[in-house]
């Protein structure tokens, strides 16, 4: 009862966080041309990906080290906030784009404000911090978009981020820095050095899978496809809350022994066949009703909905190898995913334009899986 009442703690802030994310998308998706909606999530993915090089305590990497206590979670997230407020400073002098730079700060408060909250299993703060940070993207993203077009709804986005800045504050006040303390979070660093960069490498293939594509689609495709295949990677997003809530779970409950209930994976995986089977079958029936403009989309989600039962093995076996901090399994798997994803992207899209991006995300995720089940079954016969 215990795991079921956190994962439905969870689950209640992501389920309505995510509702109300999706009904923002969704809105502005049914009040833009393809073409618009493609170039706000094309700012995005330059932020998300411009982020992962300044975040250097990944979320996972602070949710494992929070949950244990150790002191090299203020040294990450003070290099962290100083990296972004130096590429906040490039971007708005040498690029002119403040709202790309002010995003990218933002999502490294995000990262370690749900991250305490994970690590902590305060599940109530987050699920109430989750909703609030969702509806005030939507909020704050339409007010400005009325004032500054697309590129307010960045801005939108950015300063929702700014409601976890009461974490990092809090925690600055009850931290005193000495020499001595801080001899001992630099040894802190050298000590895990190796599962903080094999995780920083990791975070960095994992963002170039899931963000590389939108930059690929541009030059090869442009505006208006990227945005058919946006609203697409929305509705498998709405399709993948469970897997994503139930690994938040998995890996804060087992951050110290990597363990896992086995019945929690089989209920998983079956419900994964259920969200494909909505994806192939009932979403084409509902997705020309609200968005005629958005051409491609059904043919993209019926394709990518088969990637849903991959990504939810997946993150199983990476919340495993995570709990035992082997962080270079995921890399090695990111490596080969991304590898794939933009192969796939230059070869396939080039050839059969929206079918072929569709067909890529599928193939990307379950070479990931393939590549995770072959090399759990090498540790479980290395324990045996």
């Amino acid at each position: 009862m215990k795991v079921f009442r956190d994962i439905s703690t969870i689950g209640l802030g992501d389920i309505i966080g995510s509702g109300i994310t999706a009904l923002f998308w969704f809105y502005l998706a049914s009040i833009l041309d393809p073409s618009e909606y493609g170039q706000i999530h094309y700012l995005i993915s330059i932020a998300i990906i411009t982020s992962t090089f300044t975040v250097l305590g990944t979320q996972n990497v602070l949710v494992v080290y929070i949950a244990k206590n150790k002191d090299v979670v203020l040294t990450l997230l003070n290099l962290s906030l100083a990296a972004g407020i130096i590429i906040l400073i490039i971007s708005t002098v040498t690029f002119d784009m403040f709202s790309v730079g002010l995003l990218v700060l933002g999502i490294i408060i995000f990262t370690y404000g749900i991250s305490r909250n994970l690590a902590k299993k305060e599940f109530k703060k987050y699920s109430t911090y989750t909703i609030l940070q969702k509806s005030l993207t939507a909020g704050l993203a339409l007010l400005a978009y009325n004032y500054f077009g697309i590129e307010g709804i960045i801005y939108g986005i950015a300063l929702s981020y700014f409601v976890y800045l009461k974490y990092i504050i809090e925690d600055a006040k009850n931290t005193k820095l000495s020499y001595n303390q801080l001899k001992i979070h630099i040894n802190e660093l050298k000590i895990h050095k190796n599962f903080i960069l094999t995780n920083y490498f990791l975070m960095i293939t994992n963002s170039v899978t899931n963000q590389v594509d939108k930059l690929l689609i541009v030059p090869i495709l442009g505006f208006a496809l990227l945005g058919n295949y946006s609203l697409g990677l929305q509705i498998i997003t709405m399709l993948t809350i469970l897997p994503g809530i139930i690994f938040k779970f998995a890996l804060t409950s087992h951050a110290i022994d990597g363990k896992i209930s086995k019945n929690l994976k089989r209920n998983s995986i079956l419900l994964s066949f259920v969200f494909v089977f909505i994806g192939v079958v009932i979403a084409p029936i509902v997705i020309p009703i609200y968005f005629q403009k958005y051409n491609e989309v059904v043919d993209i989600v019926q394709i990518m909905s088969f990637s849903i039962i991959p990504i939810t093995i997946s993150l199983f076996y990476y919340a495993k190898f995570l709990g035992l901090e082997n962080g270079k399994i995921p890399l090695y798997g990111g490596i080969i995913s991304s590898s794939i994803m933009i192969s796939g992207m230059i070869v396939l899209g080039t050839i059969f334009e929206a079918k072929g991006i569709a067909i890529t995300h599928v193939l990307s995720y379950s070479s990931l899986c393939l590549f995770y089940y072959l090399i759990n079954k090498k540790i479980d016969r290395q324990i045996s």
